[in-house]
């Protein structure tokens, strides 16, 4: 699975993650860094819609993300 995570965005979120799975992928809000659930969680149908809708959603720059080990 490929995990990527961003810090920025206009929200106040600590940080926002993108899971990709075989059935698309996961966005996740969390108020705070340690936090082991999100606050929000939607679904996109690929990484490009994806990183769009967290863009929409909470201000995620397309170009902040960093890959994280699985």
């Amino acid at each position: 699975m490929i995990k990527l995570v961003s810090t920025t965005n206009t929200k106040g979120f600590a940080k926002t993650m993108l899971e990709v799975g075989d059935d698309g992928v996961d966005c996740f809000a969390f108020e705070q860094a340690d936090s082991l659930y999100p606050e929000w969680d939607y679904w996109g149908q690929d990484m490009n819609a994806a990183k769009i809708m967290c863009f929409e959603l909470w201000g995620v720059p397309p170009g902040s993300w960093q890959q994280i080990p699985d």
